[in-house]
């Protein structure tokens, strides 16, 4: 998901910044409809490879977490760190 000036990095529940992804382009889509902050925004689509081969790497080097499937008004949900959600994705 992004807008003119960007991708999204909000403060999440923990204090600590997550960048939110999407399973489907209809999950993004239903956040962009129902929550607000994100009434702006349009899905962007990543390659499996792209996100493992190049996103993850970024998000851990930068210290962000990955904000999985957020849905709803506020656009809530898991908060995991790269190592974390890779155990998840392999397992």
């Amino acid at each position: 998901m992004e807008d003119d000036a960007g991708i999204p990095a909000p403060v999440g529940a923990t204090g600590d910044r997550a960048m939110p992804f999407w399973s489907r382009e209809s999950r993004a889509l239903g956040v962009i409809a129902t929550a607000p902050a994100y009434a702006g925004f349009r899905p962007r689509q990543i390659s499996r490879a792209d996100f493992e081969s190049r996103w993850l790497p970024g998000l851990a080097k930068d210290g962000l977490l990955i904000g999985v499937n957020w849905a709803g008004e506020r656009a809530t949900g898991y908060e995991l760190s790269v190592d974390d959600f890779l155990a998840r994705l392999h397992a």
